[in-house]
């Protein structure tokens, strides 16, 4: 049984890859119409508009996110041993939260880990091919929760691909310290879709601990939904408009390796099923939550400030 798993480990980050999750997709999963968790959708906390988070792997801007919105490591699958279970320990843990802004039209994402082993160890310059083979958070974005396969149209052309790939969904891989400057991608083409530090995407970390050790990582994320990404330019994509009440699909997995880099030791998912590289109905559900009380203007105070600018306007007048 060891070495079944074993087997089952390397297969998911090696060549055998696309071939074990066509078996599963094809032969041993039936299809999958609803996001998942069944009946489950995860709350996003709309950020008022002058206190959305600063992106640089620093968490405090969060701490005004209340504990109801936070995502913690039960809720979370691992994909390697599905019979386990999720609990905080040494081994992992995480706490992640999501929010929102309804006026800049952002999505936002924190996640923190503590993990026995943080590995990066991926050669310098490959983080286009093996940034997934280390200690990272990846991230899934289906804004119009339209469903259907998204990535690795391995029956088309190269050209088609090009054109294919991460356009109706988004697939997002964030890990660090990296051994060069590159430590977020985007599995599209789309190059202006996948900036540390621009206008529609940004992201960043922050690690504390030994690398190859015991550690903390804090990753940040915003990013401006498309309902389609057009590879050569944003003006010719399709921006998602996002509303109050909306749900959108998403998903969230972890990668942690410990003593071998093409082993994993677990993938957490977040929807809890295979294959979210490539069909955006493996995804969860997101829905955008109003404003909290707090930060909503109360009746009355629209209305004295109503009587204010009324009585200004009086006074301006000589009216009594």
């Amino acid at each position: 049984m060891k070495n079944t798993k074993e087997q089952i480990k390397r297969a998911l980050v090696g060549p055998l890859f696309v071939t074990l999750t066509l078996q599963l997709v094809m032969g041993l999963v039936d299809a999958i119409h609803a996001h998942q968790p069944e009946g489950v959708a995860y709350r996003a906390f709309q950020f008022p508009d002058h206190l959305t988070p600063v992106i640089d792997g620093n968490l405090d801007d969060w701490d005004m996110v209340d504990d109801s919105y936070e995502i913690a490591t039960g809720q979370f699958r691992d994909l390697i041993n599905p019979d386990g279970e999720a609990i905080d320990s040494d081994d992992f843990s995480v706490r992640l939260k999501v929010g929102w802004n309804k006026t800049v039209n952002r999505l936002y994402f924190a996640a923190q880990v503590r993990d026995d082993v943080h590995q990066v160890d991926r050669p310098v310059g490959s983080a286009a091919v093996r940034i997934f083979q280390d200690d990272a958070l990846e991230l899934f974005i289906d804004a119009d929760h339209s469903g259907g396969q998204y990535a690795n149209f391995s029956e088309l052309s190269s050209d088609e691909q090009l054109q294919r790939n991460g356009a109706d969904a988004n697939h997002f891989v964030l890990a660090g310290p990296p051994p060069d400057e590159d430590f977020f991608v985007n599995f599209s083409a789309a190059a202006w879709y996948a900036l540390v530090d621009g206008p529609y995407t940004s992201a960043a970390f922050e690690f504390v601990g030994v690398m190859g050790g015991a550690g903390v990582m804090s990753y940040e994320v915003m990013l401006v939904p498309f309902d389609r990404v057009d590879v050569n330019a944003v003006f010719q994509s399709v921006e998602h408009v996002m509303e109050e009440g909306e749900i959108i699909g998403f998903n969230v997995e972890f990668n942690d390796f410990d003593a071998n880099s093409e082993l994993f030791d677990a993938k957490w998912s977040l929807s809890g099923q295979l294959n979210s590289f490539r069909f955006s109905e493996r995804f969860a559900d997101l829905i955008l939550m109003p404003l909290e009380g707090i930060f909503q203007p109360t009746v009355a105070r629209t209305s004295s400030w109503g009587r204010l600018k009324t009585s200004a306007l009086h006074r301006r007048l000589g009216v009594e």
